[in-house]
């Protein structure tokens, strides 16, 4: 029988910069659930807002906004951790999966 940690991915929910891991993950998902100021959301393989860059999320309300949260897969390695930094505009709500 399976347990329930077989089941769906871990998450964290940020509403301004912050680690999702401070170790070794695999980045599954970041959804958008909502955005109120426009900005940038820069992810990096790393447990600190430095090191390799994996995206940059250019979320502004005229393409972003919507009544349904927006994913965006990555399945992607992080060797070293997991950070997400929100620049000095933005203002929104993303829910981070990882394992």
């Amino acid at each position: 029988m399976q347990s329930v940690s077989d089941f769906g991915w871990p998450y964290k929910h940020l509403a301004a910069s912050g680690q999702v891991s401070a170790g070794k993950c695999v980045l599954h998902t970041i959804v958008l659930n909502g955005l109120t100021t426009a900005g940038d959301c820069t992810v990096y393989d790393n447990p600190a807002a430095a090191g390799d860059v994996i995206a940059i999320l250019h979320l502004d309300t005229a393409t972003s906004i919507s009544v349904q949260p927006i994913p965006q897969v990555y399945d992607c390695e992080c060797a070293t951790g997991l950070y997400l930094e929100f620049d000095g505009t933005l203002a929104a709500d993303l829910t981070v999966t990882y394992r």
